[in-house]
């Protein structure tokens, strides 16, 4: 394995001073140990996922009602059953040569012909519609993804190759890497595209939920290895040198205060400039570099740059496919990477519009949709066609959110107040689209969080609704272009959240200490199952083993505990088990007396033993009704027993009656008995709730009624899990039917996720694909 040799002009010193071995030997074992790491790592979950995923598309499948792509989903979990080791053992060998070939290659102005290598060709419809579906993965993966632990390793592992940088798309662990592996150990196992479109789906939540912890060990195996232990930020300009500075400077921004116009939130451009280059970075006096996303370097940015200018030219041209190009560009963190961004502000006069509609909304505590409408059409009347284009993402996002079956009407109705300030920031601070922690795009997640907790009181006279009314209107008098407001919003929100929390928590007191209650009659009950379980055996008849397993076990557990109602000890219970499976195996004929003088005795401990248990009438009749039937047949069969058959009709059984009319129970011998396994609770849940964590919202189909729970606890052992639900309801269910839930396609957990990330996904896959239709 070679070690790149194409920047030679960094210095020893400058290898010293960031960390960098200057033994090449050295370097080369730290590539080796990272790369074997990641590999590991990513099989592993390669694997888990595949063990996993069968589950999943089945529960799936169950749910879709198109027929079609109900066969296609039982196609592909045919797939993973049949082929699963050797999509495993292909994804490492593609995932070994696309980290090699990603981690080697030269650093050098030549770009691929196409992004799929070999000689520049039309793509057909197939082709495009692979690079689409990776694409959303891959954004989908990267959105959830830590970017400084994504700056780490595209630092640490490039300055072990003496590069300054691997670009975000093209590092040997980015998401475009493992997709690109996976494609690839589907293309023979699965060779209809839409089966490897749904395998390529059904991997993403795992390749989502892992990869960061992927960045962070490879960071924390380099860092402790001094290898750029610190990385200190900065902003690159257009058309400077590539950097030999002595400590590595990470390509992104530390502030707000990078290069731009200066321009002031209140639109102070040139009036009516419009024009696509030199003209800032979007108002608000933050530039594109000033969002916080990954810097490119000289020639990327001059190609951004490029590729801007000449979309930004086609939307005001009208040219339909521009609009597709400048939403991704809008939302794609590396946009506002470059210092000097050429969008240009927004048009004066439309913000001008916009705070008299602000004003307006503030005199009322009623959402009004005109409002929205009156801007859209100020936009088109005032505003450029970037403004018009920003305004009509605004109002998509927020059609998507208010679409959200799990928001409430009461915060859909704040949320609408709320989209005028939206539009107003978005229109002053374009990285609205692409920058996370975009203050605006953070409140609003908050609220739309707060306002889908299915145990939250969202009554719009309540707490919670009233707080978050005072908190907007205050937004819509104050708000003026300081984005600061909302970071104080936020805080407000938090604060409302932690109280909600409070709240929650005291009524949930009541409800752990009963699930507790429940938890330990449960434990009491696989042990009474257990004790029981030994003294059963195969002259036994069902109806028998069944009602000890179902309700006995529970009178046990009902003793044991000492629980209200119960008449009985532990080592009563026991002997009346005992007595009944005597009862009820072969006789000969001098036990019929015994029987005889047993059975009072014994129907009245079981009528005893019964009354704390909360069995059903039908079934007590039906256990009582076939009781006495096998004790008449038992008896009638004994009669007809001979000497010589003694033996045989008495079976073997390990509960015997003693000449005194007392049962005697022996033990298995410990050579005989089984060992007794620790239970594991874990064995007990379907796959798919294994990583079901407290806190999780989880959406269950009840009698046919979609309702949303949150996990309020889960006990210590795994055994019990209790769902609640504003205002009262809580379910208290065992691990067994927890799982049967999930199993059974009745319940699902739903994904924590940004409504705002969400809704921009699907408005570009959407644009992306308008586009091609056109």
């Amino acid at each position: 394995m070679p070690v790149d040799t194409a920047n030679k002009d960094v210095t020893e010193s400058d290898q010293q001073a960031r960390g960098i071995p200057a033994d090449a030997r050295v370097r080369f074992q730290l590539l080796e140990d990272c790369r074997e790491a990641v590999v590991v790592t990513l099989c592993a979950v390669v694997a888990e996922a595949l063990s996993k995923m069968g589950d999943e598309m089945s529960a799936l499948a169950l749910k879709t009602a198109q027929r079609e792509d109900q066969q296609v989903l039982l196609e592909a979990v045919s797939v993973v059953r049949h082929s699963r080791s050797d999509i495993e053992q292909r994804f490492r060998k593609a995932f070994v040569d696309c980290f090699e070939r990603r981690l080697f290659q030269k650093n050098t102005d030549e770009k691929p012909e196409n992004e799929f290598g070999g000689e520049l060709k039309l793509m057909d419809d197939a082709m495009i519609s692979d690079k689409l579906t990776v694409d959303r993965l891959v954004h989908k993966t990267r959105a959830r993804l830590d970017p400084d632990e994504v700056l780490g390793i595209r630092a640490r592992l490039a300055a072990l190759l003496e590069r300054d940088w691997f670009e975000e798309t093209q590092h040997p662990v980015s998401p475009e890497a493992v997709f690109e592996a996976l494609k690839s150990s589907l293309s023979d196992t699965s060779p209809r595209p839409e089966i490897q479109t749904v395998l390529l789906d059904a991997f993403e939540p795992h390749v989502s939920a892992n990869l960061n912890q992927v960045y962070v060990a490879v960071n924390e195996r380099l860092k402790a290895r001094n290898i750029l232990p610190k990385i200190k930020q900065q902003v690159s300009s257009v058309g400077s040198s590539n950097r030999r500075s002595g400590d590595a400077a990470a390509p992104g921004s530390s502030g707000d205060s990078a290069a731009g116009s200066g321009h002031s939130a209140s639109g102070g451009a040139s009036s009516g400039s419009g024009g696509y280059a030199g003209s800032g970075g979007g108002g608000a006096g933050v530039s594109g570099a000033a969002a916080g996303a990954p810097a490119l370097d000289a020639n990327a940015q001059a190609e951004l740059i490029s590729a801007l200018n000449l979309s930004m030219q086609q939307l005001a041209q009208g040219i339909p496919a521009a609009r597709a190009s400048v939403t991704r560009m809008l939302s794609n963190p590396e946009t506002f990477g470059v210092a000097d961004l050429p969008l240009p502000v927004v048009q004066p006069s439309l913000i001008q519009s916009i705070a008299q509609l602000q004003i307006a909304a503030a005199q009322s505590r009623i959402a009004d949709p005109q409002v929205i409408t009156d801007i859209v059409e100020r936009a088109r009347d005032s505003g450029s066609p970037l403004d018009q284009l920003t305004v009509d993402f605004v109002t998509m996002v927020f059609d998507y959110i208010q679409a959200d079956k799990r928001l409430s009407e009461t915060i859909k109705q704040q949320l609408l107040r709320l989209q005028v300030i939206a539009v107003k920031a978005a229109l002053l601070d374009r990285s609205f689209f692409a920058r996370r922690q975009h203050p605006m795009r953070r409140m609003i997640d908050r609220v739309v969080e707060i306002g889908s907790d299915p145990d939250v009181d969202l009554a719009p006279d309540g707490p919670v609704a009233q707080a978050l009314e005072d908190l907007i209107d205050g937004l819509l008098q104050n708000f003026d272009s300081d984005l600061q407001a909302f970071e104080q919003a936020i805080s407000q929100i938090e604060a409302l959240m932690q109280s909600e929390t409070e709240r929650r928590d005291t009524r949930l007191t009541e409800i752990t200490r009963k699930a507790e209650q429940i938890e330990a009659r449960v434990s009491a009950r696989e042990e009474a199952k257990a004790m029981l379980g030994e003294r059963i055996d195969e002259s036994t008849p069902v109806f028998v083993k069944l009602f000890l397993e179902t309700y006995w076990s529970d009178a046990i557990a009902t003793a044991g505990l000492s629980l209200p109602g119960s008449e009985l000890s532990t080592a009563d219970c026991l002997k009346v088990a005992e007595a009944l499976i005597w009862s009820v195996v072969p006789k000969v004929p001098s036990e019929i007396p015994k029987l005889a003088s047993l059975l009072p005795k014994l129907i009245t401990g079981l009528m005893r033993g019964l009354k704390p248990v909360d069995i059903p009438k039908a079934d007590r009749e039906a256990f009582f009704n076939e009781l006495l039937r096998v004790h008449t047949a038992s008896i009638d069969s004994a009669k007809q027993v001979k000497p010589v058959q003694t033996v045989a009709a008495r079976g073997v059984s390990r509960v015997r009656m003693r000449s005194d009319g007392s049962i005697m129970y022996t033990p298995p011998r410990a050579v005989d008995a089984k060992p007794k396994v620790a239970a594991n609770p874990s064995a007990q849940l379907s796959r798919a709730v294994a990583q079901v964590r407290r806190g999780d919202q989880i959406e269950v189909i009840d009698n046919g009624e979609v309702k949303e729970y949150k996990l309020a606890w889960v006990s210590p052992s795994q055994r019990l899990y209790i769902l609640s639900r504003h205002p009262d309801e809580a379910r208290s269910l065992d691990a067994d039917q927890f799982a049967a839930l999930f199993s059974s396609g009745n319940a699902r957990v739903i994904e924590p996720r940004s409504s705002v990330d969400q809704a921009i996904d699907q408005i570009n896959n959407e644009e992306s694909e308008e586009s091609l239709a056109q």
